[in-house]
C-alpha cells in the first residue's frame, strides 16, 4: 500500500488530529498538504519516519 493511502486510513480509521500526526512525524502543514496534492515528494528520511511512526501506532 502506497504511504499517502496508508496515512489517509490512519487518519480516517483512528480520527487522529492532523496537527498531533505532523508534530509526531516532525513534518509542517504546509509540506503535509503538498505532499498530499503529489506537489512535492518525501525525502527518505521523511518517508522513514512516518513509515515507523505508523508502524507502531497503526498495525494496517
Amino acid at each position: 500500500m502506497e504511504l499517502k493511502e496508508r496515512v489517509k486510513m490512519f487518519m480516517s480509521d483512528t480520527g487522529a488530529k492532523l496537527s498531533v500526526f505532523i508534530r509526531k512525524v516532525q513534518i509542517s502543514h504546509t509540506y503535509y498538504y503538498a505532499w498530499m496534492r503529489g506537489e512535492v515528494e518525501l525525502s527518505e528520511n521523511m518517508s522513514n519516519r512516518i513509515t515507523a511512526y505508523l508502524d507502531e501506532v497503526y498495525a494496517k
